[in-house]
């Protein structure tokens, strides 16, 4: 089966035809894609609510996509089992999932690079349930920068951070599965400040910290919000339902509506927080911490990357190492040594 038709990626259409007769992408019989199943917007599920639902992470459902220790991983929030389909190596950059879940695009740098020859790189389409090759997709020459490559959701086009010698520093860029280069940021401030909106538009800061909204064809449709340093807003993803976006800016996640309104600051800790992903309800969180920067570790040696989850209308919620705070739950795997459950180390996640 042809995997590509003219200027298109179409890994959704073929993901789900090649696994048509596998479990789904939840993974644990439930409807792929939900986020809570017995709660409320504005709290979290209390304690007693996972026993009623027999989940290992409370009433949260769905997948949760990840890279950890050397594996790419869909891991079950309802059963708390991890499922490598993907081993990392050292030309694996980024990565990024379908809309359904289904498949993984992930970058890979085939050539460095030099004044006189430009680096190669291509994306690479796996089965997120099998691990089998969909297809393979040449990319514009230039090496990836930023360690960032979105999807566009209908699957048709790669945006990524993309240096060029020519250019002397990286742009976003917008690509297509025959390498063609559709949009080229030159005024982009930070190569990892832009992401997609559910209906194919595209947000994207500036030099300036100006994040703006651009339509299907890449037009400027108008600037959103003025951000100042020092660090531009970067790790931008838009909620499923198109109304809000989270962003990582100056060392904390924040979110805000669309049009730049109720702008805060999500999560707190002494830690540093790396990322977050929206639920498929877009209502809840999960958030990325201890990256780096830490000498704590869940298993006692390397530091570990933990995961919580928070309501996205909340502010300054605790998600350090050590946090009591209510509003905040602690993701648990059963990834120890005899499948006891410990706290789920992840980084680059999304939640489908």
């Amino acid at each position: 089966m042809a995997i590509l038709k003219p200027a298109k990626l179409l890994i959704v259409a073929l993901a789900a035809a090649h696994i048509s007769t596998a479990c789904g992408g939840g993974g644990s019989g439930q409807p792929a894609g939900r986020g809570p199943t017995n709660s409320t917007a504005g709290n979290l599920p209390t304690a007693g609510a996972a026993t009623q639902n027999n989940g290992v992470n409370s009433v949260f459902s769905g997948t949760l996509f990840y890279e950890y220790a050397g594996d790419y991983v869909a891991f079950d929030l309802a059963s708390g089992k991890p499922r490598p389909y993907l081993r990392e190596d050292t030309n694996r950059y980024s990565f990024s999932i379908s809309a359904d879940g289904k498949a993984a695009l992930v970058a890979e740098q085939l050539t460095t690079g030099s004044r006189d020859n430009e680096a190669v790189h291509r994306y690479l389409a796996v089965d997120t349930t099998t691990g089998q090759t969909l297809g393979t997709y040449p990319g514009s020459p230039g090496s990836l920068s930023g360690m960032a490559i979105k999807l566009s959701p209908d699957g048709e086009y790669i945006a990524t951070g993309l240096f060029r010698y020519e250019w002397g520093k990286a742009h976003i860029i917008v690509e297509d599965s025959n390498g063609n280069l559709l949009f080229d940021f030159t005024a982009a401030g930070f190569n990892g400040s832009f992401g997609w909106l559910p209906d194919g538009r595209m947000v994207a800061a500036d030099a300036n910290g100006w994040l703006t909204l651009f339509d299907r064809g890449f037009n400027q449709i108008r600037p959103i919000r003025q951000f100042s340093g020092p660090s531009l807003p970067g790790g931008m993803q838009a909620s499923p339902d198109g109304s809000r976006l989270v962003f990582f800016w100056n060392g904390r996640i924040h979110v805000m509506n669309l049009d730049g309104s109720s702008l805060h600051q999500v999560a707190t800790s002494d830690l540093w927080e790396s990322g977050a992903a929206w639920s498929p309800d877009s209502k809840y969180l999960v958030i990325t911490g201890a990256d780096h920067d830490s000498t704590v570790s869940a298993q006692g040696n390397a530091p570990c990357p933990e995961l919580h989850i928070v309501n996205a209308d909340e502010s300054m919620v605790d998600v350090g190492y050590s946090s009591r705070d209510p509003r905040s739950f602690e993701v648990k795997g059963a990834t120890g040594r005899n499948g006891e459950l410990l706290a789920l180390c992840a980084r680059s996640v999304s939640w489908r």
